[in-house]
């Protein structure tokens, strides 16, 4: 939901989401030169009151209660600011007062008053248990000070492997503490996450109900009873689940062993994620022997046959065989999912899309493999000697290609899909949909990119307004990460990105450029702009960019760590070699339209500062998410969401699936909300620790919790310059 209010002096421009509202202010009557000759000329500063900041109090419109928002009864010394503890469902009214001082006083003490009359903004959150969309985020941000105060008594210390070196880290993890704060903790991290998936998977509470799920990291072990109930309740339920490994010598001993012929014997090992989610699924227990065996031997399909991983985490409810909702998002079903790093669940409650998620579902069910050969005919994913080892890739996810994978010998059991409605051929090719392969033929013949774009070629144009697009992979081509490219060239107000494994080359082409106070640019007859944006023809036909002077486009990115200069240099030099360009982090980061943040935590002794995280992760600890949102804050934004990273291992190698909803406000709203509570919760900590001077790095650019005694803190919102003032006019302008 949107509103805004004005008062002549103060604007208030409010997006609520579920949990979240953020409220875009304005001032008028400010100008930089003038406050720059106030800051220099202190005689003149006294005759006039300071604008030191705002105050802001809530009020619950439905218990009457009132709130003081201001922390520790400090001036609100910033233009975008959020509350992160609304509930959902509910109505609220702010009211924004300016603060003056002609002492520069820093609290709200009664010789800091309101200046002017105050400004009132009437809000609603959105009820995610309503309408086609329930969008759930977790908290997102272990490491904070506020999970610190509420569970620190519990901080351990451990001695963990990071990246292949043994280092020390206090985590606080809920897991290891008694109850009931080791529940409180979970409640508190999951933020609603893992309550809604649970009840999702409670719906199917009778044997009238299916449920389909395509899962990676399995081993959450509430989610696993919640599936294990549903198979007690009757439901009929099938998982496919990530399976992969590798053929290794066999040691017995200390020593390779041979057969009588001299030759090693080899012995099939599981991946990690195959490994951990076996272990989880057979500590299941049911109080019946038959649903016991209906778990072990008739639920699980193993996905052998999938070019690299199978990286999806979606669920399909189905009522009497028809598909009616879908659970999907970037929420692996763990503890380091659901109660670590941030991710987000997305119900969508639309028969049609799940239909479409039923027949994918369907296709992979046949486990076929996941792309052709090159050069072959041959469809099998083994290399010439039949053995693939595994391997992480470059970007850090697990990303296995056909000469990196082998599948073990385990048992495949077939899916018995329809097996309560076998009344017809009629009914199941209804049910079955366009994606499904039915035949043994079929399966021999097609791997899973010529199924995928068969039924759904890539996307091309400008999309159409109010629509979803389901996206799966593997992919024949990267064309899609193009079309999300020129998405991203084609935006004429802002771009909101998550990257948890950086960022592809498609992107930071895009990231690169400039347009900084363009205006009126013809892109109708070219793919290269006069501002240097690459854009499609495609999008830019009959469109033309108006971007006011000194408002330009903003680019947000927000990465899971800071990058790392030593693998930049590593990929550029590699790069060069074969003649192609390579950009990255290092060189879009000082581009004016980029604002840039990346997961972090404080930890700073000297001034008491200190957080920790869960210790639930292990690779990613902190951004887990994989959306981009376009011109969100507009009439016609795009939301595009779900399992895969961008990246060409997840488009045309890996299962993945993702939803591109345009035009839909209200979904723009939450994933808006909730971008900017993680952004501004991490961009804080990346300045607080940006030493002032590189040369003293324990020289920090600001004190962590300080306000400003003067307008000083005013000035960069004034600046053109500088990026808070295209911050300040994007979010309290409509």
């Amino acid at each position: 939901m949107r509103t805004k209010s004005d008062n002549g002096t103060i604007s208030a421009k409010a997006i609520s989401g579920t949990k979240v509202v953020i409220l875009g202010l304005d001032v008028k009557g400010y100008e930089l030169p003038e406050m720059m000759s106030k800051l220099s000329l202190r005689e003149s500063a006294k005759k006039k009151p300071l604008f030191i900041g705002f105050s802001i109090t809530r009020l619950d419109v439905e218990t009457g209660q009132t709130v003081l928002l201001n922390e520790d009864d400090k001036p609100i010394q910033k233009f975008l600011w959020g509350d992160y503890t609304v509930e959902s469902g509910k109505e609220y009214e702010y009211t924004i007062r300016q603060l003056t001082s002609s002492r520069g006083l820093l609290s709200l003490s009664p010789k800091s008053q309101g200046f002017g009359s105050s400004l009132k903004v009437t809000i609603k959150t959105e009820d995610p248990n309503e309408g086609k969309h329930g969008i759930y985020f977790n908290r997102g941000v272990a490491g904070s000070t506020a999970y610190n105060e509420k569970f620190g008594d519990y901080r351990k210390h451990h001695l963990v492997s990071k990246y292949g070196r043994q280092v020390w880290r206090n985590t606080i993890n809920p897991r290891e503490m008694p109850n009931p704060s080791s529940q409180e903790a979970l409640k508190w991290l999951s933020r609603g996450l893992n309550e809604a998936l649970l009840k999702f998977l409670a719906q199917a509470s009778s044997s009238r109900y299916q449920l389909r799920a395509a899962v990676y990291e399995f081993t959450h072990a509430e989610t696993l009873q919640a599936f294990a109930e549903a198979v007690e309740r009757g439901c009929d339920v099938k998982i496919i689940r990530h399976c992969k490994g590798s053929y290794h010598s066999k040691v017995k001993r200390n020593k390779i062993v041979k057969d009588d012929n001299g030759k090693v014997i080899t012995e099939w090992i599981p991946d990690e994620t195959t490994d951990e989610a076996a272990k989880a699924i057979n500590e299941v227990g049911f109080r019946s022997i038959d649903h016991a065996k209906t778990w072990h031997h008739d639920t699980f399909i193993e996905r052998r046959h999938s070019s690299a991983i199978m990286h999806n985490k979606f669920i399909i409810l189905l009522q009497d065989g028809m598909p009616s909702q879908l659970w999907t998002g970037s929420t692996n079903f763990t503890d380091g999912g659901i109660y670590g790093q941030s991710n987000v669940g997305h119900i969508v409650r639309d028969s049609t899309v799940a239909e479409k998620y039923l027949s994918y579902w369907n296709a992979l069910s046949l486990d076929p493999p996941g792309r052709r050969r090159s050069g072959s005919h041959s469809f099998s994913s083994r290399s010439d000697d039949g053995i693939m080892q595994g391997t992480v890739s470059s970007n850090g996810e697990e990303e296995l290609s056909k000469d990196q994978v082998e599948f073990g010998p385990t048992n495949y059991y077939e899916p018995l899909m329809f097996q309560s409605l076998e009344s017809t051929e009629e009914e199941k090719s209804e049910l079955e949909g366009p994606l499904n392969v039915k035949s043994s033929e079929n399966k021999q013949e097609e791997p899973m990119d010529t199924v995928i774009e068969n039924e759904q070629p890539d996307l091309e144009g400008a999309l159409l307004s109010k629509s979803i697009n389901v996206i799966f992979s593997p992919r024949k081509t990267t064309a899609m990460l193009n079309f999300y490219a020129d998405c991203m060239s084609a935006a004429t107000s802002n771009i909101f990105l998550t990257a948890p494994f950086g960022v592809c080359q498609e992107f930071a082409q895009v990231l690169n450029q400039s347009k900084m106070s363009r205006a009126g640019i013809d892109v109708a007859s070219s793919s290269t702009t006069e501002d240097g944006l690459r854009r499609s023809p495609r999008l830019a036909k009959n469109v033309r960019i108006a971007v006011a002077q000194n408002r330009s486009l903003l680019r947000y990115v927000l990465f899971d760590k800071k990058p790392s200069e030593h693998l930049s240099k590593k990929y550029r030099d590699s790069a060069t070699k074969k003649g192609k360009e390579y950009i990255d982090y290092f060189d879009f980061k000082e581009v004016k339209e980029n604002r840039i943040a990346y997961g972090a935590v404080l930890s700073d002794d000297e001034d008491g500062l200190h957080e920790d995280l869960t210790g639930l992760t292990t690779f990613v600890d902190f951004v887990h998410l994989k959306c981009m949102l376009i011109d969100a804050t507009t009439d016609n934004p795009t939301v595009i969401t779900g399992s895969a990273n961008f990246s060409e291992a997840s488009t045309i190698k890996n299962d993945e699936n993702m939803l591109v909803i345009s035009g839909d406000c209200t979904v723009a709203d939450i994933y808006l909300t909730e971008f900017m509570r993680l952004f501004n919760h991490f961009h804080s900590r990346d300045e607080y620790t940006k030493p002032k001077d590189p040369q003293k790095t324990k020289k920090k650019l600001f004190g962590w919790g300080k306000v400003a005694g003067d307008e000083s803190w005013l000035v960069p919102y004034f600046d053109p310059e500088n990026q808070l003032y295209h911050e300040r006019l994007l979010f309290s302008s409509v």
